[in-house]
């Protein structure tokens, strides 16, 4: 083949080419490179930065809540005096005696006591208490006042005490017979009559339904069927017993 000019010409402008693209290529290439170097060194170098800082911070921080600083000191001594508020120191000699007390004698006396009462027999009403009213005697065979409850019964029942009291005499009468005579508290003075065998004496103390004695018999009203008479006074007034039985 002839060469000419022209192809000389073009065949120079080829290489021309070839050796530009080839540049720029290899400009491409390390700039690359130069930029990937660069990436990585962001990637490594400042996270190890940011870490060491948070450890150097961290230390830091921990140092100063070690240390005797007087403002973290304070905060302790303001939280201290804020619970000392709510919760005074007591001193341990003046804290409250939360020990339950034993009841004393006195106590004892000052509580409200519930008396209990007894029918010292049992038996029919054969009179009634009357003091406004008259009603009429066998014994005696006239009408007259009756300031007494007469409870019908055998001779020799046992008879007990209506409540407890303290026994005050033991006396014979002519009219009512052996009558036992007993301070039941509160005023209420009780006459029990005709008691024989009395099982009491004066200053004996009695529990309500004790026994006291046996029926006798009572000479102003001997004419009656056998009975147990019971008179009794509060606070110096005559009342029926059975008041005290609704």
């Amino acid at each position: 083949m002839n060469y000419t000019p022209y192809s000389s010409n073009k065949k120079g402008n080829s290489v021309f080419y070839i050796i530009i693209i080839i540049a720029l290529a290899l400009i491409a290439i390390v700039a690359f490179i130069g930029l990937s170097n660069m990436n990585k060194d962001d990637m490594t170098d400042k996270p190890k930065d940011n870490i060491s800082d948070n450890l150097e911070n961290s230390q830091n921080n921990s140092e100063e809540y070690n240390s005797n600083d007087s403002s973290y000191n304070n905060s302790d001594n303001n939280s201290s005096n804020i619970i000392s508020d709510i919760i005074p120191d007591t001193p341990k000699d003046n804290m409250p005696n939360i020990t339950p007390s034993t009841p004393t004698n006195d106590d004892v006396k000052n509580e409200p006591y519930q008396k209990s009462y007894t029918m010292p027999i049992s038996g029919d009403i054969l009179k009634d208490f009357s003091d406004t009213a008259l009603q009429f005697s066998q014994t005696y065979g006239d009408m007259r006042l009756h300031p007494a409850v007469d409870i019908a019964c055998k001779e020799g029942t046992l008879i007990g005490a209506l409540t407890n009291g303290k026994v005050i005499s033991v006396e014979e009468s002519a009219t009512l017979g052996n009558v036992l005579t007993i301070d039941h508290g509160d005023g209420l003075i009780v006459k029990y009559a005709a008691i024989k065998d009395s099982k009491v004496k004066a200053g004996d103390t009695v529990k309500s339904g004790d026994l006291i004695g046996a029926l006798g018999t009572i000479p102003c009203e001997c004419n009656d069927q056998s009975h147990l008479h019971i008179e009794a006074t509060e606070n110096g007034k005559p009342i029926s017993v059975l008041k005290f039985f609704n």
